[in-house]
């Protein structure tokens, strides 16, 4: 597939929700610091990406919390197309009241949480994104998305048949806020 090219930034071709995405996990700090030069791009390249999406937020963020939340893991999904970062969910499994849920890294201290999909096709790889936890399923009951945006990817993409979810909106410093709670098995809700 050719590659376009708008002021120096690849982009890419025509109908790109139709290409598979390869999708890895980072487990760790050093993996996370690794990818900064790519999540920089990748940020510059989402509209509606926060400063608090940025690699300069959250790798300081995990490098100051992470050692000290003993019941947290470090588990960042990234989605690649030919190669090239199109997608980072910076994710935490963690445990809580003895589920396993998992949430957005940067909780509690940023004002709004989101992953980082390319525009052309954030749909496409949320759902990629659902499907590879689906797959994953073992390791996780829930998924609880705090602080989402209106136009979130996370908010917006439908989940996959059989899952449940439940979503919560409030006002707060005069910004609407969401939280999706998704889970994979009807009997797993919480």
């Amino acid at each position: 597939m050719a590659l376009n090219v708008d002021a120096g930034v690849p982009r890419l071709g025509s109908n790109p929700s139709s290409r598979p995405l390869e999708v890895e996990e980072i487990v760790s700090l050093r993996g996370l610091e690794q990818l900064q030069g790519e999540w920089r791009w990748l940020w510059a390249r989402c509209p509606g990406a926060t400063p608090s999406q940025r690699p300069e937020w959250l790798v300081p963020w995990y490098r100051n919390l992470g050692p000290r939340l003993a019941s947290h893991r470090l588990w960042v999904v990234t989605l690649r197309s030919e190669g090239r970062l199109v997608g980072l969910a910076p994710l935490l499994l963690r445990e809580e009241n003895g589920s396993r849920v998992v949430r957005l890294l940067g909780e509690g201290s940023s004002d709004s949480l989101d992953v980082l999909m390319d525009p052309e096709l954030a749909p496409h790889g949320v759902r990629t994104l659902f499907d590879w936890l689906g797959r994953d399923g073992e390791r996780w009951d829930t998924c609880v998305f705090e602080k989402l945006r209106e136009d979130s990817p996370l908010l917006r993409t439908p989940v996959p048949p059989g899952w449940g979810e439940r979503t919560e909106s409030w006002e707060a410093n005069d910004r609407r806020h969401h939280r999706r709670t998704v889970w994979h098995a009807p009997e797993t809700k919480v």
